[in-house]
């Protein structure tokens, strides 16, 4: 389905986050002469987190958007507010050694705490709900969950993490697909 203009802003494709955004604001196009210290083009995660923590410090920053604040990729990504920065960071090991890919990991988890204090400072209404589940269909993702314990204790994690064995498993999702899980509490969902 095309997206189309409505009241002079460029409108999402057709989704569930587009038809249960709960922002109507809309802003005016720029005119005029404005001075700021920055610049930021862009109003999706990394434009408008980039802008706070510069205005937090002392800087005059404008912020722009072609079409409405998380129209692109930021405000149809899913929502999932998931700790790490991906699977195997140790991968990375060669290149940055073992103290590079331990802070890999704490930025991971340090980047979903940042998205939790900015829902409660701004008391941003974005259906941010606490609880996620990794889910295995192999015994080797099972034990990959035992190491994914162990790892995030030594960094300090300070969620509750619970692993569900295969008897248990419907009481996280409605199939037989999968053999067991891993519960954090420190993950979760959100309204883009």
């Amino acid at each position: 389905m095309q997206a189309g203009k409505h009241n002079g802003y460029q409108e999402h494709v057709a989704s569930y986050y587009a038809a249960t955004r709960n922002d109507p604001q809309q802003w005016p196009e720029l005119e005029g002469e404005h001075k700021a210290d920055v610049c930021i083009i862009g109003g999706g995660f990394t434009g408008l987190n980039t802008a706070i923590n510069l205005a937090d410090v002392g800087y005059k920053v404008a912020l722009l958007e072609a079409n409405r604040i998380g129209w692109g990729a930021s405000g149809r990504n899913g929502g999932q507010l998931i700790r790490g920065i991906g699977h195997d960071t140790s991968q990375f090991a060669r290149w940055i050694g073992e103290d590079g890919v331990r802070e890999l990991d704490l930025m991971g988890l340090e980047a979903v705490q940042l998205v939790r204090e900015r829902v409660e400072r701004f008391n941003i209404e974005c259906d941010l709900t606490w609880g996620y589940c990794d889910l295995a269909t192999r015994q080797r993702h099972l034990a990959g969950f035992e190491e994914d314990l162990d790892h995030l204790a030594s960094l300090g994690y300070e969620h509750e993490l619970k692993l569900v064995p295969r008897e248990d498993i419907h009481s996280v999702v409605g199939s037989d697909r999968y053999i067991g899980g891993l519960i954090d509490m420190g993950s979760g969902h959100l309204h883009p």
